[in-house]
């Protein structure tokens, strides 16, 4: 093993994702010797770029101007709502207004689907001949045979085909997709060669001329026992510091379960340390009092908070929304906005039970990869009737019709980071530590961590508290 391999192998087990550039910048001051203090220097970066070792120069400092304020406070907010499910949630939930969601889900995944080159040809399933085709669906009524084949119905607004493959390793219930093969009229089959799903296109990479970052987090379960109020009240003085990096968060993203709520799972009450939701709440917000008010806070309901579980969520009510600063904004899960012109799409994340357990080879430490499969499938939660329920709203809310540029889920209490074609996939950490019930599902959570998002470098760290 070159020297060189030996670098990479200590950075990655350090964590650190690194350019070549920085391999040759690494050797030429020293290799191995060296090494120790470049990994002190950019522990908490996740991806080090050479132009990143440029400017982290230890003699500059850009968290504060000349007047000593912190770079944050400097700006104002550039904050602006594109989809809050809040304003439709009305509804009985009858059979009519689930049909016209799924069309909705169907019209707007198969424009995506018919844009793709493979697809340029499909035909609406009645209309299919014999030989080779192609068309776009919704899918059901998912089996395998005992042979390992994959069956599946497939259903347009014209009609409905029984679809037959060898060559894929999953479809999901409710997802859409396109399929190519070869059609046969008399058995009335479809033999599926290739399935195509939307998929993303590959973004440029965003970068501001303001230096603020955007810190994520996630699950904070105040009220629960097995909260981690230490170190939370530490990330609090941190921020409220306004040096180095503190200094430029100008807005601080929580997706949901921020309250610990009650009767969530069997027996929580014996794990609340607060009984009553409302003074979780009340908790929650002195907690937040603490937040710089140059910083907005943006939080997201999840499954623990108070309005129904199922999606979309609306934001928390009015009633709570008053427990709270001017610097506090309540939207839906899931929500996406814009912030200095980066779109945001922040999801609490439980469809993550759903993906575990339906995509073969995925578990709780690939939720990067179970977040890429939401952007190919372009939905958050496609599966109807597992374990997250659905509200019937006029327009699928989860869909992901516009790409973001990064996508924010939390659910699962474990850190991740990942880039996929250019958006930043974030699984932010939460605040709790092992609860009773998570031990007894062996569920092991990696909490206490912020991901810090600086716009102007476009590039992500985390910081352990």
């Amino acid at each position: 093993m070159t020297e060189r391999d030996v670098i990479l192998n200590a950075l990655l087990e350090n964590g650190i994702l690194v350019e070549p550039e920085v391999v040759d910048y690494i050797e030429g001051k020293g290799g191995m010797e060296f090494l120790p203090k470049f990994i002190e220097r950019f522990n908490s970066h996740i991806h080090v770029r050479y132009a990143d070792i440029v400017s982290s120069a230890p003699s500059r400092s850009s968290s504060s101007t000349v007047t000593g304020r912190p770079t944050a406070s400097e700006y104002d907010w550039d904050f602006k709502v594109i989809q809050d499910a809040s304003v439709e949630m009305r509804g009985t939930g009858n059979a009519q207004e689930f049909k016209r969601l799924f069309e909705d889900r169907y019209r707007i995944i198969s424009r995506l689907i018919s844009g793709r080159v493979q697809m340029r040809d499909s035909r609406a399933i009645a209309r299919l001949e014999d030989g080779r085709a192609s068309t776009i669906g919704i899918v059901s009524d998912v089996s395998r045979t005992k042979k390992g084949a994959l069956i599946f119905t497939l259903e347009d607004l014209t009609g409905v085909v029984t679809c037959m493959t060898r060559n894929a390793d999953y479809v999901l219930n409710d997802e859409v997709i396109g399929v190519l093969g070869k059609y046969s009229a008399s058995r009335k089959m479809f033999y599926v060669d290739e399935i195509i799903r939307p998929g993303i296109a590959g973004k440029t990479r965003k970068k501001i001329d303001e230096d603020i970052s955007v810190a994520i987090i996630s699950d904070v379960h105040v009220g629960s026992k097995t909260f981690i109020k230490e170190r939370w009240e530490k990330f609090l003085q941190w921020l409220k510091s306004g040096q180095d990096e503190a200094g430029k968060i100008k807005y601080l993203l929580i997706a949901g379960d921020a309250v610990d709520g009650i009767g969530v799972y069997p027996h929580q009450e014996e794990e609340l340390d607060i009984l009553d939701i409302f003074d979780q709440y009340e908790e929650l917000a002195r907690y937040l009092e603490e937040v710089p008010d140059y910083v907005k806070v943006v939080i997201i309901p999840g499954n623990h908070d108070i309005v129904r579980t199922a999606e979309p969520q609306p934001a928390l009510p009015e009633r709570i929304e008053k427990m709270f600063n001017g610097n506090v904004e309540l939207l839906s899960n899931p929500a996406m906005f814009s912030i200095h012109g980066y779109t945001f799409l922040m999801y609490h994340g439980a469809s993550l039970n759903n993906l575990v357990e339906l995509i073969p080879g995925m578990d709780y430490m690939k939720t990067g990869e179970i977040m890429k499969r939401m952007l190919d499938m372009r939905h958050l939660s496609p599966v109807y009737g597992e374990k997250v329920p659905m509200v019937p709203t006029p327009r699928d809310y989860l869909v992901i019709d516009t790409v973001p540029d990064v996508l924010v889920t939390g659910h699962v209490h474990i850190f991740s980071y990942e880039q996929y074609r250019g958006v930043h996939l974030v699984n932010a950490s939460a605040w709790q530590e092992q609860t009773k019930y998570q031990k007894m599902m062996n569920f092991n959570p990696d909490p206490g961590k912020v991901a810090i998002l600086n716009l102007k470098e476009d590039r992500m760290s985390v910081k352990a508290f």
